[in-house]
């Protein structure tokens, strides 16, 4: 099993080298619920895939594709199936202290589940017991704009007004995401040369932060 984190917000789960399968898109499972699970420090310790799916009036019985062999080393990782529900857990010897639930979309191969990516994309939270897994794991970027955001490349709309320190030690306000922890600075037009992403709308900043993600 690897894992690629981008943001703290965005995660995917790899049981299948991606170059050695072919991802058999139009079976793609989008809107699958899952829950993600926790331990009692607030580490992300796995997640449990229902054959329910959302769709947005109700949910939906499904048939869970089997994951198949997982190809990447599993440490003390465990994967058990069902016909109801398909469960991964990062640490077996680790309990379960909470689980909060969302969606997920399933990527597919003919020999199984390539991988499981969690969404809309959430805040992570701590990654101890992920860490013999991660692969990739990609720091916030700061995006700079002119007023306070209607969205988060999260999907949330929650904001906390803050005042910072940028690496070059100006002073800036701005906004933090209270879902994942992604920050707004408020552009400074005084400043000599302006940040590439100065004055870029939420909708672009999410566009490029998928698009970098993909490559």
């Amino acid at each position: 099993m690897q894992i690629t984190i981008s943001e703290d917000c965005m995660m995917y789960i790899y049981l299948k080298d991606s170059e050695e399968h072919k991802h058999e898109r139009t079976k793609t499972r989008s809107d699958i619920c899952c829950f993600l699970l926790y331990d009692a420090a607030d580490n992300l310790l796995g997640i449990r895939i229902i054959n329910k799916r959302d769709d947005d009036e109700s949910l939906i019985d499904i048939h869970l594709l089997k994951v198949g062999e997982v190809e990447f080393p599993m440490y003390n990782a465990i994967i058990t199936e069902s016909e109801q529900e398909i469960l991964i857990l990062f640490d077996q010897d680790t309990p379960i202290a909470k689980e909060a639930a969302h969606t997920c979309v399933i990527d597919v191969c003919k020999s199984g589940i390539i991988g499981i990516e969690p969404l809309p994309y959430v805040n992570v939270g701590g990654k101890e017991m992920m860490k013999p897994f991660i692969i990739r794991d990609e720091a916030n970027p700061v995006y700079y704009v002119l007023s306070r955001p209607a969205m988060c490349i999260c999907s949330s709309n929650s904001f906390a007004e803050i005042e910072k320190e940028n690496e070059d030690l100006e002073i800036y306000q701005g906004w933090e995401c209270v879902e994942c922890g992604q920050v707004y600075f408020l552009m400074r037009k005084e400043l000599g040369e302006l940040p590439k992403n100065a004055d870029m709308s939420v909708e672009e900043a999410i566009r490029l932060s998928r698009e970098e993600r993909e490559k």
